[in-house]
């Protein structure tokens, strides 16, 4: 068992690092010992050689919550190339980048512990008050953008750099054994174009076809579509692509998450479906039966309010019970990517959720936390550890494709860049998560992207 030494202040926030860092990730045994003395880390490993980490950040401030202004983040990040980096260099986002690195002692200037801190927490968007026009912590705003490590698991990185120089220094302990792994999570925002439309609403279109648009082609096929559908038909549905989903994800042995919204309370923003309408729940029931999970896609306004995140995860819950799906754990993901922090996390620890999956930007993709490993979040205002775990999503298909966005559109451009960041969750042996939208599911050319990123 390691000894790690640390000074007296910003308890909380050093131990949560050194927690992910030697235990959640790496697997290693150690005691924690607060020192008042030390300005450092110190790392003691069991044969007595030692790593001392030098703090560049955290004793820079008065204890707790002095660091949580825009003035902490840094203007510039350097990049550092060392014989320990697992790369040809790595990001320095605090620290300098000193290295010395002797037989069986190891000064390291990289605060290691201070950078991972700033990546999984996200307390650069509470500092950073920027925000779009849905109230979201825009990727252009992040120092990882700016700097140009966004595309970089920049966190598995320090994990690899920590993990060589104990090595060097002759660690006697196993690390912890990581299994790459793709999750395949799909968001239902609308299970249906026509099976839970009413009659008013399909006259409506019809009409507006007709009149609006003088297509009486698209007015009659419309129509007739809906009545199929409106009759029991859904597989006649354009949005009915579950089946052609859940046959691609078995087909690479995957178990996809399918993220229902249960309370559409803007219809404008949420969709405008019933989670209780029958072919909701027939549709729930199947994906379950066919050895799927479910899960909470939270509605656009839940993001900062813990009452209604609850109202949503019960509403959810009792669908599934009365459908006879049972699950141990339930995942979430904000609708539209909405994400406050940390009131969003407070919200769905609150709620009782088990994991999240929301930490990804809208208008990039990338490891917006700078990793590709799920661990438990951290609540920056209250300085403690959370139940909930966060499964960063790394690439969302609209992001990538559309123009509005990164505009790569649904050929090589696209495949190429998710590809890369599927290739660096494997390099690390992470975890690959991506959403692909059942409304995403019709266009030839995205489909056939979806199966080769699942096959590369």
């Amino acid at each position: 068992m390691f000894t790690i030494r640390i000074p007296n202040n910003f308890i909380p926030e050093r131990t949560y690092s050194i927690d992910m860092l030697f235990s959640e990730f790496l697997g290693l045994s150690y005691r924690i010992e607060i020192n008042g003395r030390t300005r450092n880390y110190e790392i003691i490993l069991e044969n007595g050689n030692s790593l001392l980490v030098k703090d560049g950040f955290f004793i820079k401030f008065r204890d707790g919550a002095g660091y949580l202004d825009a003035k902490g983040i840094p203007l510039k990040t350097a990049f550092s190339g060392n014989l320990f980096a697992p790369l040809k260099d790595i990001p320095v986002i605090f620290g300098t980048d000193e290295l010395v690195a002797g037989r069986d002692r190891i000064i390291c200037g990289i605060d290691i512990f201070a950078s991972a801190f700033f990546m999984l927490t996200r307390w650069e968007e509470f500092a950073n008050k920027s925000r779009d026009s849905h109230n979201r912590f825009p990727a252009c705003e992040s120092l990882a953008y700016k700097q140009d490590f966004l595309g970089r698991a920049v966190v598995n990185e320090y994990v690899e750099m920590l993990w060589n120089m104990l090595r060097h220094l002759k660690c006697r302990q196993p690390r912890k054994e990581k299994t790459f792994r793709t999750f395949a999570t799909h968001d239902v925002d609308a299970p249906y174009v026509n099976a839970m439309k009413s009659p008013l609403a399909a006259i409506k279109q019809a009409g507006g076809d007709l009149i609006k648009r003088n297509d009486p082609k698209a007015s009659f096929k419309n129509f007739r579509s809906w009545l199929k559908t409106a009759n029991g038909h859904i597989g006649q549905d354009p949005y009915n692509t579950f089946d052609h989903i859940l046959d691609v994800d078995e087909k690479h042995g995957l178990q996809g998450t399918f993220l229902f919204i249960s309370d559409c309370r803007r219809p404008e923003f949420d969709g405008n479906y019933s989670i209780g309408h029958k072919f909701v729940r027939k549709l729930i029931g199947n994906i379950h039966k066919r050895g799927h999970n479910i899960g909470l896609h939270s509605s656009y306004g839940s993001f900062d309010d813990p009452h209604q995140m609850k109202r949503e995860l019960d509403i959810l819950k009792t669908v599934c019970l009365e459908e006879d799906v049972g699950q141990k754990q339930w995942m979430n993901r904000q609708h539209f990517l909405r994400w406050d922090t940390p009131a969003t996390s407070g919200c769905l620890e609150t709620a009782g959720m088990d994991y999240d999956s929301t930490l990804s930007y809208a208008g990039r993709s990338g490891f917006r936390c700078g990793v590709c490993y799920e661990y438990p979040m951290f609540n920056i205002l209250t300085r403690k550890m959370l139940h909930l775990r966060e499964r960063p999503l790394l690439v969302m298909e609209c992001t990538v494709i559309d123009e509005r966005y990164m505009g790569l559109g649904a050929g090589l451009k696209a495949y190429s860049f998710i590809k890369s960041v599927k290739d660096t969750c494997r390099r690390f042996k992470g975890d690959f998560v991506i959403l692909w939208h059942n409304t995403r599911y019709i266009d030839t050319r995205e489909k056939q992207l979806y199966s080769l990123i699942m096959e590369a």
